[in-house]
């Protein structure tokens, strides 16, 4: 046993965190039979390493701190002081953490440090080593193996609430996935139970241990019996998603500038106002969110107004390509550099949720105008981004059509499918 805790110890990303996984119908190219990893506890050891070397690991224990580490392992306290300066300005080993892995290499002769590895997250760790000026310091990142996986989610309730596991890394691939799909579905208003999903998607792996996602290589998402389609495809050195037609899934503005919301609100040109007590125009949707949820740029363009704006509140104005214009009211704050003459980009956080002006509660009054006049974001149809060129199709459905093999694969009951309708830019 000191033997394996001894070599996963001197592995510089040294195992910090063992996922632990529900199980669910997942499957790996590689076929590992060890997922989920087993949680592995590790406690100090201590080996010879060749004649020269001996190896001392452990793990940061509560309360402990760089020189209770020295303390216990009676290391020169000399030393500490060197290792702590050449490395503070790589990491401060002041804030090592809980459950983090360190190890040192004693000369056997001396007692001095040779060497010292500090395991900062799961793709990183700190190499102190001794050199003819004391000792130097540098952070290495380790790339993980990289393995495909394929699983199935079937919606109940939301997306994130579906996936077939609770740890971190589920919610990650969930928000990855609705950003994909962003152009095209609201996840919080167009989902419905009984709807499917099948993922292909890079698994990294370090070892027989699962370090999370990478990106999602394709997906296949069946809402109220529409099929959708995504395809990762890299050609010129740009990645983008597309339709099995090689349309870009990509638009000009985002369906949703807000992740996970609901609608309290929708487009009308008569609406009861709850505060007013009267009827009147409402040429925006509402999304209640809680307040400081972050409010994102709905397409890429010029900010035009950013400050308070009376019944609205403190409100960011865009202007976009192809007369456009976006808002986004009753915020709570908008971030300094977001001011007139600003250029955003598409997803860029532009303010944060709130109530400020005529509100009953915190949420956000999103309006979009189509040359000079106010259209229902809900409904309307925006241009698509670039196809795939016709010299690269071949090419690209030939990688589509070995991921739709990866999508046969996968178990997923069976419902009446129709095709996606085919939407002209208006």
């Amino acid at each position: 046993m000191k033997q394996t805790l001894l070599s996963i110890a001197i592995i510089p990303v040294a195992v910090l965190l063992l996922f632990n996984f529900k199980a669910g119908d997942h499957k790996t190219e590689s076929n590992t039979k060890n997922f989920p990893a087993k949680k592995i506890s590790l406690d100090t050891v201590e080996k010879e390493v060749e004649d020269q070397f001996v190896t001392l690991a452990g793990v940061v224990k509560k309360r402990d701190t760089l020189e209770s580490i020295f303390l216990r392992h009676g290391l020169d306290k000399a030393e500490l002081f060197q290792i702590y300066h050449s490395a503070r300005k790589k990491y401060d080993l002041s804030r090592i953490s809980v459950g983090n892995i360190y190890s040192f290499e004693i000369e056997k002769k001396s007692s001095r440090i040779r060497k010292m590895q500090y395991g900062i997250d799961d793709m990183t760790f700190l190499n102190v080593l001794r050199d003819a000026g004391g000792f130097s310091a540098e952070k290495i990142n380790v790339l993980p193996d990289k393995r495909v996986g394929a699983f199935v989610v079937n919606i109940k309730g939301s997306l994130m609430l579906s996936m077939p596991g609770t740890h971190k890394e589920y919610n990650r691939l969930a928000l990855q996935l609705s950003d994909i799909y962003a152009w095209d579905i609201d996840f919080s208003r167009d989902i419905r139970n009984g709807d499917s999903m099948k993922i292909v998607v890079e698994e990294l792996w370090e070892g027989e241990a699962f370090r999370g996602f990478g990106n999602v290589l394709a997906a296949e998402f069946i809402n109220d019996g529409v099929i959708h389609n995504a395809y990762r495809f890299e050609h010129d050195e740009y990645a983008d998603y597309y339709d099995g037609n090689g349309k870009s899934l990509r638009k000009s503005l985002l369906r949703s500038p807000l992740k996970f919301k609901y609608i309290s609100s929708r487009f009308s040109k008569r609406r009861f106002h709850p505060k007013l007590k009267r009827y009147r125009p409402h040429l925006a949707v509402d999304y209640a969110a809680s307040t400081g949820t972050p409010v994102s740029s709905a397409g890429s363009g010029k900010i035009v107004f950013a400050g308070y704006k009376g019944q609205i509140g403190k409100m960011v104005k865009i202007k976009h390509r192809g007369g456009y214009e976006t808002y986004y009211g009753h915020l709570s704050r908008i971030p300094s550099k977001i001011k007139k003459g600003v250029k955003v980009d598409q997803g860029d956080i532009i303010g944060y949720v709130g109530s400020t002006g005529l509100a009953t509660g915190p949420h956000l009054d999103y309006r979009i105008k189509r040359k000079g006049k106010f259209v229902n974001p809900l409904k309307i149809r925006l241009p698509r981004g670039k196809s795939i060129p016709e010299s690269l199709m071949a090419e690209f459905t030939k990688a589509a059509n070995v991921l739709n093999l990866k999508f046969a694969s996968l178990k997923r009951r069976v419902i009446a499918f129709r095709e996606v309708k085919k939407k002209t830019a208006g």
